[in-house]
């Protein structure tokens, strides 16, 4: 859950942030947003911060906790589980949704391969902006079924989850 200070009126919804156009349209396209018009798209994004990253860096760590749910504006980053390769993300794409909705540990190492800008839902807060968006929930779900059908075709990784 989001924690907001009370303002005067009683609110504690989450300050909107603006941010750049360019930013914006960089992520209204990807599946994530599919079906949900620009000014609402602008909207939703006012609950996330912006965060770059070096080329390099790593965003999460496999087997670590964490809050934050990340949605890629300008750059690649790769994700490595269990040693393997996975993915590879870019502009539109997000990560960090498992740990948020799940048990907050992370499932992969996401480490930028380019300079990458992301947008960040900090402290929990995908879950309250789902529950606010009905058709942002249903494209993340969608998402998230077909990397698992991915991941499952994949024979090495079949194997793994067979063995379990």
């Amino acid at each position: 859950m989001l924690a907001f200070k009370h303002r005067a009126n009683g609110d504690t919804t989450p300050p909107e942030r603006s941010h750049p156009d360019e930013i914006i349209q960089a992520v209204a396209g990807a599946p994530l947003f599919s079906a949900i018009d620009r000014a609402d798209v602008a909207g939703i994004l006012g609950a996330f911060d912006e965060q770059s990253f070096n080329a390099g860096h790593r965003i999460t760590l496999e087997g670590l906790r964490g809050s934050e749910f990340y949605v890629i504006a300008r750059g690649r980053a790769g994700v490595v589980a269990d040693g393997r390769r996975v993915a590879e993300l870019g502009p539109g794409d997000f990560f960090g949704e498992l740990a948020v909705l799940g048990d907050g540990m992370r499932s992969a190492t996401v480490e930028a391969e380019t300079p990458l800008r992301c947008l960040v839902l900090p402290n929990n807060g995908l879950e309250e902006l789902l529950v606010r968006h009905p058709r942002l929930g249903v494209n993340l779900l969608r998402v998230v079924v077909s990397r698992f059908r991915e991941l499952v075709d994949r024979p090495a990784i079949t194997l793994r989850l067979i063995d379990r």
